[in-house]
């Protein structure tokens, strides 16, 4: 009998070449604002800039708040974005690349690097925030896309079945 493949989605990451190191900015976090903002200290700055990762919407707040009030913690699933970001990032260095195809403002767009791994790609793909509405024309667009279905498809944080939303 014949061996039936189905065509399924990938079940891990695509894997994304990091740019020539001249091309990017050194960067140590500083902080962690939510689940797609960081507080870095650019290399050669004297100021402290806000970096949104691109392609990356923050979770909601508010999931369930009739769940967050009766059990008065704060959801799991948000929980848990904000600690992946703080326990991978804070302290220590990251390479940001901004895309060209968005123009940097007081807030500084960029995919964020550490080592090898595309944070904004890992951020998405382990359920820790939600693909930004507007994908296309960016560098990594389809990637990001990837990424974020491959964590609904497999119920990863945000998209567990015990998630409060």
């Amino acid at each position: 009998m014949p061996l039936l493949v189905a065509a399924s989605p990938a079940w891990g990451l695509t894997p994304v070449a990091r740019p020539d190191l001249a091309k990017l900015k050194r960067a140590e976090v500083i902080g962690v604002v939510d689940s797609s903002t960081l507080v870095v200290q650019i290399e050669g700055d004297l100021q402290a800039r806000l970096v949104h990762l691109i392609g990356v919407d923050p979770l909601p707040g508010g999931i369930n708040p009739t769940w967050t009030e009766l059990r008065r913690q704060t959801p799991l699933p948000i929980y848990a974005a904000g600690q992946y970001l703080k326990t991978t990032l804070l302290g220590r260095e990251v390479l940001l690349e901004l895309d060209p195809a968005l123009a940097p403002g007081p807030i500084l767009p960029a995919y964020v690097w550490q080592a090898h791994t595309l944070i904004n790609q890992e951020v998405l793909f382990l359920g820790h925030g939600l693909l930004a509405r507007q994908t296309d024309g960016l560098k990594y667009g389809l990637i990001l896309k990837e990424a974020a279905n491959a964590a609904k498809q497999q119920g990863r944080g945000y998209w567990a079945p015990y998630s409060p939303r």
